[in-house]
């Protein structure tokens, strides 16, 4: 018996780096999705086979976090020590790691997902979270898990990790429109250059979270009385709150602006952390959409919205 566990990608549509102070975040789970399934094994052998990254192969004995299955070692680091049989795992996914899609998440999701199922350990979606959150961290000793409630729940969530963990997820799916730079700058790394931007100038650095903050929780509000037009506001002007910290390159910019050109889009921001990755946009762009800027790379994603979070079944 194998256990088949399916996890969306995800975009953040408000509340980066204030999140991580304590803030409120809203995330979106998009309809491309990773794939996991795990078949358990007589031996101790750890198998992983995935059709984007390759093959690797190890001793439950000697897990260790190493690239490129990072986020797949470490959920079985997590439960290395109730693990007494290995599994092979194989992955596939509808969409490019090297696309800010949230793939990261997704497949810590589906793999966790598909883990617990063999293990027989019930968890709740928010339990979900929390092991999920975890195991992000101890990989690259940051993360806040909005994209890991987005992968467990679908849909739009509302999250907040302190000083309780909490997630909200809304009944409705907004048309969203996605374009991608042609290049990403690792999360940790731009996390990092703002904090040592930041370090000479610690209120104006809280003043700018609490502000990104505030776009965050007044976002959920319109989202609640779906008030598309309030929203996209709100999103413009985290956009604002994005330049300030420092993690507009020019492209970004020429992006945002490009999307808000359009009449159906009713804001645009950076989605994550910057310096590369993706802009959304609230709203559908024309069927025919061509990119009319100067950068060379940057390129539409087709995604839409989904409800459907984690899933695993038996095969």
């Amino acid at each position: 018996m194998s256990y088949k566990a399916s996890a969306p990608g995800s975009l953040m549509l408000l509340g980066e780096y204030a999140v991580l102070y304590g803030t409120h975040a809203v995330a979106c789970a998009v309809d491309k999705r990773v794939n996991v399934i795990l078949t358990p094994r007589t031996d101790t052998t750890i198998e992983i086979h995935s059709t984007l990254l390759g093959d690797y192969t190890t001793d439950l004995a000697n897990l260790t976090i190493t690239k490129p299955f990072q986020f797949v070692l470490g959920v079985l680091k997590h439960y290395q020590a109730i693990l007494r049989k290995g599994c092979t795992l194989e992955i596939h996914s509808d969409f490019s790691d090297k696309v800010g899609l949230g793939s990261s998440a997704a497949v810590t999701v589906a793999t966790l997902a598909a883990l617990v199922s063999w293990l027989d350990i019930r968890m709740s979606p928010i339990e979900l979270v929390r092991h999920g959150r975890q195991v992000v961290r101890e990989v690259q000793g940051v993360g806040s898990g909005t994209d890991i409630a987005a992968s467990v729940y679908g849909g739009l969530v509302g999250y907040q990790m302190q000083p309780k963990l909490v997630a909200e997820k809304f009944s409705v799916t907004p048309a969203i429109s996605v374009l991608y730079a042609g290049y990403k700058t690792p999360t940790v790394e731009v996390i990092k250059r703002v904090q040592d931007y930041f370090s000479a100038h610690i209120n104006l650095f809280r003043s700018l979270r609490a502000s990104i903050g505030q776009c965050a929780f007044e976002g959920m509000q319109h989202i609640r009385r779906e008030n598309w037009k309030g929203l996209g506001e709100i999103m413009n002007m985290q956009q604002g709150l994005m330049e300030s910290l420092g993690v507009c390159a020019p492209v970004m910019s020429e992006m945002v602006h490009e999307l808000r050109k359009h009449p159906s889009i009713l804001g645009a921001k950076i989605s994550g952390s910057g310096l590369g990755d993706c802009v959304i946009g609230l709203g559908e762009l024309p069927r025919q959409y061509q990119y009319q800027g100067v950068h060379v790379g940057v390129k539409c994603i087709p995604v839409t919205t989904t409800l459907q979070g984690v899933h695993c079944e038996r095969i």
